[in-house]
């Protein structure tokens, strides 16, 4: 991803922080996981093995674009997946936004909106890289 450590230091601190935040919901939040069986969310390792995996897998999206497209085709997948982080982060906003969700406990809610801040902030980081990139290359 990078050859800057404290990007990658920050990155490792924001997974762990947000599957912290996801494995620990107030009584009612573990109801919630109980009855709607988000087991991947159950417990830490659980929590932080999926937070990894998403993390993961966007950062693999990232590095696939940046080696295989152009410069300037590559603006155009970021800024595709930062739309995309966006519309996950509103989708979070209402959604937990709602009653029923309100009453699990602002770990769990600033958790899951932990997550699409994190993959807005690695899409960000690659379209910025792409953008200067792309105009190195024209010669702007």
């Amino acid at each position: 991803m990078t050859k800057n450590l404290t990007t990658t230091l920050l990155l490792v601190a924001l997974t762990f922080t947000d599957a912290y935040l996801l494995a620990h919901p107030n009584l009612i939040g573990r109801l919630g996981v109980l009855i709607y069986k988000h087991d991947y969310l159950k417990t830490f390792p659980r929590a932080l093995a999926t937070v990894c995996l998403v993390v993961g897998v966007s950062l693999a999206l990232c590095e696939i674009v940046r080696r295989v497209t152009t410069p300037k085709a590559s603006v155009g997948w970021y800024l595709m997946f930062m739309v995309l982080g966006m519309s996950l982060f509103a989708y979070v906003y209402v959604t937990f936004s709602s009653v029923t969700y309100s009453m699990t406990g602002k770990a769990f809610i600033y958790g899951a909106h932990l997550l699409p801040v994190i993959l807005i902030g690695v899409f960000g980081r690659y379209l910025i890289m792409a953008i200067y990139q792309a105009r190195r290359q024209t010669g702007l």
